[in-house]
């Protein structure tokens, strides 16, 4: 999916040129990143937070759950 944004070119509205898209995702998945729905959207979000600081137009895996004991 990243690949294929990257590639869309948009024209701009002043006729002078065109625009770049890109994008950054965070990939989580249950159970290995999290317990529950809430836990498992937490977990997407801080990978995507950790792709646009590492320099955006990057996908990031969540971390691996923790095990609760």
């Amino acid at each position: 999916m990243r690949s294929a944004i990257a590639e869309i070119n948009i024209k701009r509205l002043d006729g002078q040129g065109t625009l770049s898209v890109t994008a950054s995702f965070g990939v989580a998945s249950l159970p290995q990143s999290a317990d529950d729905k809430e836990s498992l959207i937490a977990a997407a979000d801080a990978a995507l937070y950790r792709a646009k600081r590492g320099g955006k137009n990057r996908v990031e895996r969540a971390e691996p759950a923790r095990a609760t004991t």
